[in-house]
């Protein structure tokens, strides 16, 4: 039987509302810039190429796109997000790690097709609110994974911060089963990386291992860093879950 760990706020992050999301980059002194609009559930089409800028922001109180999805991709660390709107789609695939990838597409019927610019291809169907499909990505063959609607707790979530006078690109996929995030700067670099399960009787011994390797490779000083930066953001639920998350990640530092 699975079993939920119960998540310790930061003192700063003490906020008890409904979140959801994936992840980017930040610095100690810069505010976020967001790119993110105002999400919309009136059911007009938005141009997949439009999309992207509907992703709420976890810097600000906005709702998710109605439909979105998340799930996780089959013998992988990664999760995948996914949202509709009239035929046009939009997804975000992400490990924690170094996977990330955003595609857009669109929608024929109950079918999906969907690509990245750095080669990411999706292919699913949609059958009872249900998305089920396959994925794939620089590194990574063909994957399935299954997503379903976003409950109240989870979700995508998108934005542009800013750190030393370079700019990132955050997102954030948070599930009932663990938080997947990633910054990611326009030449490829990334820093605020978060993989982190809630549940750790489901955590097979190779996802063990994988962990305790990155925390041996991260640099907790930055990492620390970076939860300060989160400390000191607008403590909205995402936010305030990431500051928890990142704590969890620096166990052993």
């Amino acid at each position: 039987m699975n079993k939920k760990t119960t998540w310790i706020l930061a003192p700063l992050a003490a906020v008890a509302l409904s979140l959801s999301g994936c992840g980017d980059d930040s610095s100690d002194s810069a505010a976020p810039s967001t790119t993110s609009a105002a999400a919309t559930s009136s059911g007009e089409a938005a141009p997949a190429s439009n999309m992207m800028e509907k992703v709420p922001s976890p810097f600000v109180m906005t709702p998710q796109m109605e439909p979105t999805y998340v799930g996780a991709v089959d013998g992988s660390d990664a999760y995948i997000a996914l949202a509709r709107s009239g035929d046009d789609m939009i997804a975000f695939l992400c490990d924690g790690d170094q996977m990330w990838t955003w595609m857009t597409g669109t929608m024929d019927g109950d079918k999906a097709s969907l690509s990245s610019p750095d080669g990411a291809t999706l292919t699913a169907s949609m059958s009872d609110g249900t998305v089920t499909g396959q994925v794939s990505a620089p590194g990574m063959p063909d994957k399935a994974f299954v997503a379903h609607p976003a409950a109240a707790e989870e979700g995508m979530f998108r934005a542009t911060t800013n750190h030393d006078g370079a700019d990132y690109t955050l997102g954030w996929i948070m599930t009932a089963d663990g938080v997947r995030g990633l910054e990611r700067q326009a030449n490829g670099s990334s820093t605020g990386a978060i993989a982190v399960d809630r549940n750790d009787d489901d955590m097979d011994d190779r996802q063990r291992e994988r962990r305790q390797e990155r925390r041996e490779q991260l640099d907790c000083d930055e990492m620390n860093n970076y939860n300060m930066w989160l400390v000191a953001q607008p403590q909205t639920p995402p936010v305030a879950e990431m500051v928890s998350m990142n704590s969890v990640q620096m166990e052993g530092c």
